[in-house]
């Protein structure tokens, strides 16, 4: 089915969904995505695969557009905090 699609190509599809749920929200539920928390060892073998690839390879750049999503879904919940933060006041 993915023929000629690389391993790190899937993976990174894979991350870029591993956001989208399709499970109902509460109306009070957040609205940010949430952020996978990766160790440093995990952390340090992505750096290493992406070392790998080739300095033009697409990959880089789905990688990178990924690193800019997961910070904006922070700075986005951030957000959420605060204005929760308050509300309570």
């Amino acid at each position: 089915m993915y023929r000629g699609m690389s391993l790190a190509a899937l993976a990174a599809m894979s991350l870029a969904l591993a956001g989208c749920g399709s499970q109902p929200r509460a109306a009070d539920a957040p609205r940010c995505p949430q952020v996978v928390n990766y160790s440093d060892a995990q952390l340090t073998a992505i750096q290493a695969s992406i070392n790998k690839l080739p300095k033009n390879d697409a990959l880089r750049g789905a990688m990178s557009d990924y690193e800019q999503l997961r910070d904006d879904a922070r700075y986005c919940a951030n957000l959420e905090k605060e204005q929760q933060h308050k509300s309570l006041f």
